[in-house]
């Protein structure tokens, strides 16, 4: 009998590879034939009913090993314990413990050898060489399986959503109806690897199979008549594994402003809703700024637009910083590395070079290939050189708090007082003499105290930077390659 502890093994089965195995095995096809020729909704219930057993097995076998191999390893460190406190109790200069034999401890040992033994042989560590039993009557136990699979109990990571698809069907014109039942009688497994593809490049293989293995048995029309119903199905069977009706019913509870449940509720599937589910923290979050840039209450699209927005640039913003932190390897010690703050404002990060010099650097992984303007670079170097300086000040009296024998690294305090002093003195040229100059005396009072102004480019493709940077002393340091980024809301 499955023990007390359930630990859902057969949540970690990937759908796609439980498919793959059931149409490799000949009885296990025979199987879904079977079922599917005795069931209202054919090949879809067969397939999702083989999917559920065998993710239940794998969930009963699994608790049978694992609370086997927890016991065991409860045993085992009872016998450590025993053991320790033996030797222990010898070793500080005294007898055997009151009541213990030598050969007491012989068989401890004897005992932890089996269980380690035992530990590492799956089958025999469950039953021995018993037959594996996984209920005391089968029947009861595949009727269990049964009301578990009717009942909607199949879920685990995956489950069909047959209704969803079904009305997907429905809804075609009847010559693509006709089109995919010719094909399901013909090439039924082949058919539903089509429409269940995960991918644009799987399915393009799988719809290549298919036809091929009709080999003309349908007309050119009922052909392409066919591709759009797959490719109309497998829309909908991927809408429906994203969002059921009850996960969005729970997600759309947890909404207070009645504006935004009702864009989530007419909303994109793979962006606003995935979200809403997810993290509905960060959705409202960013449905306030919405709203305070001026994006109307009924503008579902617009928001759609604004949070892909957001996404994509805070993604590539994050990429570039680790990209070009971990790609840097002039720099031999980060005093500020990188985050996932990546709107802070500031420098993105500061490091120090193995010639000595300072690294200030803003990463730009955006789409463009030049850039115009890095204002914590310019406009704000001074503030940003006081401030980063200041909070490596205050984190190394931190340190120097958390342990009296911390000793500062010369080279971090060298380098933070030169960013002091670049900040003083850049500060008195923006207020002292001509402004045509003053490019020029700015990168003077950075290389003398030697510090250097980088942009990355980790994610982005920016090669060149204007004229008015340049005579700033900054520089373009490509940091890696180009990193495409697939369009949002498709398959």
């Amino acid at each position: 009998m499955t023990g007390p502890r359930r630990f859902r093994a057969g949540r970690f089965l990937d759908a796609a590879a439980v498919h793959a195995a059931a149409d490799a095995n000949p009885r296990l096809r025979q199987f879904m034939r079977t079922v599917a020729a005795h069931s209202e909704a054919g090949e879809v219930r067969s397939r999702r009913l083989l999917e559920h057993l065998i993710r239940r097995i794998v969930d009963d076998v699994g608790d049978l090993h694992l609370g086997n191999a927890l016991n065991r390893l409860e045993r085992i460190a009872v016998l450590r314990d025993n053991i320790a406190a033996i030797l222990d109790h010898v070793l500080e200069g005294g007898t055997l413990p009151d009541g213990v034999r030598v050969a007491t401890l012989g068989e401890y040992f004897d005992q932890l050898n089996t269980e380690m033994r035992e530990l590492s042989r799956p089958r025999d560590g469950i039953v021995g060489d018993a037959p594996l039993r996984l209920a005391d009557d089968s029947a009861a136990y595949a009727d269990s399986l049964l009301r578990e699979f009717d009942g909607g109990g199949a879920a685990g990571r995956h489950a069909e959503p047959a209704a969803i698809v079904g009305d997907a069907f429905r809804a075609m014109p009847a010559d693509r109806q006709a089109a995919l039942r010719r094909a399901a009688e013909l090439e039924p497994a082949a058919l539903w690897r089509a429409v269940a593809a995960e991918s644009e490049g799987g399915k393009r293989a799988a719809v290549a199979d298919l036809e091929t293995r009709l080999g003309g048995r349908l007309t050119p029309d009922e052909v392409a008549r066919l591709r759009t119903a797959v490719d109309d199905l497998g829309r909908a069977r991927s809408r429906g594994l994203q969002m059921s009706d009850a996960r969005l019913a729970e997600a759309l509870a947890r909404i207070g402003d009645p504006e935004l449940r009702a864009v989530v509720a007419g909303g994109d599937v793979w962006l606003t809703q995935q979200l809403a589910v997810h993290n509905p923290e960060a959705l409202a979050t960013l449905w306030r700024r919405f709203r305070d840039r001026g994006g109307r209450a009924d503008d579902g699209p617009g928001f759609r637009a604004y949070l892909r927005h957001d996404m994509v640039t805070y993604g590539r913003g994050v990429l570039g910083e680790y990209s070009a932190a971990f790609s840097l390897s002039s720099i031999e010690l980060f005093l500020k590395g990188p985050d996932a703050n990546v709107k802070v404002a500031g420098t993105d990060l500061v490091g120090i070079g193995h010639d000595g010099w300072v690294w200030l650097i803003d990463d730009k992984s955006h789409r463009s290939s030049s850039v115009g303007g890095v204002s914590a670079l310019t406009d704000n170097l001074v503030v940003n050189l006081r401030r980063d300086a200041a909070d490596f000040r205050d984190a190394l009296a931190r340190l120097g708090r958390d342990d009296p024998g911390f000793t500062p690294d010369p080279r971090i305090l060298d380098a933070i007082s030169r960013m002091e002093d670049a900040a003083a003195e850049i500060d008195r040229i923006n207020r002292r003499g001509s402004a045509s100059t003053r490019p020029a005396r700015i990168s003077a009072a950075l290389q003398e105290r030697r510090l250097r102004l980088r942009v990355t480019s980790a994610a982005g493709e920016v090669r060149e930077i204007t004229q008015a940077l340049r005579d700033l002393g900054l520089a373009v340091q490509p940091t890696g390659t180009p990193v495409p980024l697939p369009p949002v809301g498709g398959r």
